[in-house]
């Protein structure tokens, strides 16, 4: 695949990336349900799509991913959880969706 900047990157390095991505998505689980910071590694993932967007040439719409991990940071209450997990859910089936193109 030839993303900006005329660089030609691997089909197999980019689907490892959105692999270690997905999981980076699905850890927010845990880490909310434990207590832990998952606002820092989702904040880290925003700007890690944000960034992925801006490279691919052929426009790959990552823009309802991005909306669903934005609106993450608005879930944050006890009673939200339900939310929460279902939007990550969702999150990782649109990155699925992204794999299968590139597949």
């Amino acid at each position: 695949m030839i993303l900006k900047y005329d660089v030609e990157i691997q089909d197999e390095a980019i689907i490892k990336n959105i692999d270690r991505i997905t999981n980076q998505i699905f850890k927010l689980l845990p880490s909310r349900e434990e207590g832990g910071d998952w606002k820092t590694p989702l904040q880290n993932l925003i700007v890690e799509i944000v960034g992925m967007d801006k490279m691919f040439l052929d426009h790959t719409d990552l823009f309802p991913l991005l909306c669903k991990l934005e609106a993450l940071l608005t879930l944050d209450q006890e009673d939200d959880f339900f939310m929460f997990r279902k939007t990550i859910f969702e999150c990782l089936g649109l990155m699925n969706g992204l794999k299968k193109c590139l597949v």
